[in-house]
């Protein structure tokens, strides 16, 4: 199981180290810190920093909670805090555990989000540690390069936020800042731009939502970046309009015969 030390803000290297040094290895399977990829903009320039993810908090897998609470009582950065009654070591919950396991790469670092938007703050696709929780971003920053994202942990309702990438990012070189993980990154970060699928495709049947052709219905003849060429059946003839991605929406077949306007 997966369960949190807490320790002083800043000293969370040093607990870890700390660990590996007093705890006999077998007791538990690893003692890490959480960090996240963030990008920070600075003169049009998008330059990566690693940072913490929860800051005064490290993680540590054990079978054998009772036996290494008690050597951890031997641990300097904790035995203050344990007679302060600032310590807690507590498990973490079986979904908290998945969504934290699933979030975090095998160097313990959530890695940028891709997010594709069209331009206007309408996402239309999401890649990476965050394509299966799009459901608990409760708030996109573009401009700053992150998301606040809502879960639970030990109980508790929580935020943070955690980096996303833009397409305009992928389309310079990004070097890497101010790295606080224990890790080995190389000079620049390697982008993998993920295959985005357009929402829309010729031949799509779909539905006008807004706007003056609003509740019209027809077959989408050509994509462009941001809008659709519709043919609507009208007037007894086949007649197209361009409209916006974001004024339609797909029905099916037989929802399109039945609502057109002869």
């Amino acid at each position: 199981m997966w369960y949190v030390l807490q320790t002083m803000t800043g000293k969370e290297k040093e607990l870890v180290r700390m660990v590996g040094k007093i705890i006999p290895s077998e007791l538990y399977e690893d003692c890490f810190v959480a960090y996240y990829e963030r990008i920070w903009r600075r003169q049009q320039q998008s330059i990566v920093h690693v940072e913490r993810l929860f800051p005064g908090y490290v993680m540590i897998i054990t079978d054998y909670p009772q036996e290494l609470f008690l050597r951890l009582k031997y641990v300097p950065a904790l035995s203050k805090l344990l007679s302060d009654g600032y310590f807690d070591f507590i498990p973490l919950k079986a979904g908290e555990e998945a969504f934290l396991s699933e979030l975090l790469a095998e160097d313990r670092i959530v890695r940028l989000s891709y997010v594709e938007t069209d331009g206007k703050g309408h996402v239309h696709h999401v890649s990476g540690p965050l394509e299966h929780y799009t459901d608990r971003i409760i708030r996109y920053q573009f401009k700053k390069r992150y998301v606040i994202i809502h879960f639970q942990l030990l109980g508790l309702d929580k935020t943070a936020a955690l980096g996303i990438i833009l397409r305009e990012d992928v389309q310079q070189e990004l070097a890497y800042g101010k790295v606080e993980a224990p890790v080995t990154l190389p000079e620049h970060y390697k982008v993998d731009l993920p295959e985005v699928k357009a929402p829309y495709e010729p031949g799509d049947h779909v539905k006008v939502t807004a706007g003056t052709f609003a509740d019209m219905q027809g077959i989408i003849w050509r994509v462009k970046k941001n809008t659709v060429e519709i043919g609507i059946h009208l007037f007894g003839q086949d007649i197209s309009m361009e409209v916006s991605m974001d004024e339609i929406c797909g029905v099916d077949v037989l929802e399109e015969n039945d609502g057109n306007t002869e």
